[in-house]
């Protein structure tokens, strides 16, 4: 009888556990490691970026799993097209002729687009959903690539190109970790 009630007493501290902790019931990943992060960046368009990005100290990227790694990109994703958007309307208004300011409206909805796709990466990272964050990584990188074909063309010089090319970066990486996720 007295064992019946200590079994009973630990199964329901140990259901109670997971209850209140399902985390506890999954297995953990393991942490990411350097071996990783040069797998990752190796299949990137720009790795000397993604090298900066995820060997960053300031992120704690050796404290995390790749699931974990993948909120970083997210992230400075989201930050940089709110920025981004956030730019754009000032030079809409200095825009000198038809063709410049079409680019630049244009470049507007790409990045509303862009936004809204970092976000639902972020849903699709929490839910783990891998194959809707890479989808989205996919696609917040042609909005990304789109605004810049069209601003290239009569702006090369532009400061909205490099920050719309670090942000088709993050996407770029979002997408490699993405598919290692599925892996």
């Amino acid at each position: 009888m007295a064992s019946f009630a200590r079994f009973l007493l630990i199964a329901t501290s140990l259901a109670t556990i997971l209850f209140i902790n399902p985390s506890a019931a999954k297995s953990s990943r393991p942490l990411v490691t350097y071996a990783d992060i040069n797998t990752i960046c190796s299949k990137t368009e720009d790795q000397p970026f993604c090298f900066r990005v995820l060997t960053n100290q300031t992120f704690r990227p050796y404290e995390t799993d790749l699931l974990g790694l993948a909120k970083i990109p997210i992230n400075l994703a989201l930050t940089g097209a709110f920025y981004i958007k956030r730019d754009i309307p000032p030079l809409l208004k200095q825009a000198k002729n038809y063709k410049e300011r079409e680019a630049y409206t244009l470049c507007t909805q790409n990045y509303n687009d862009a936004y809204d796709t970092v976000r639902k990466a972020i849903r699709f990272r929490v839910k783990g959903d891998y194959r809707g964050l890479r989808v989205a990584a996919l696609s917040g990188g042609e909005e990304a690539k789109a605004c810049g074909v069209r601003v290239a063309q009569f702006n090369p010089s532009s400061p909205l190109l490099q920050k719309n090319g670090e942000l088709k970066n993050y996407f770029n990486i979002i997408w490699v970790i993405s598919n290692r996720l599925i892996e």
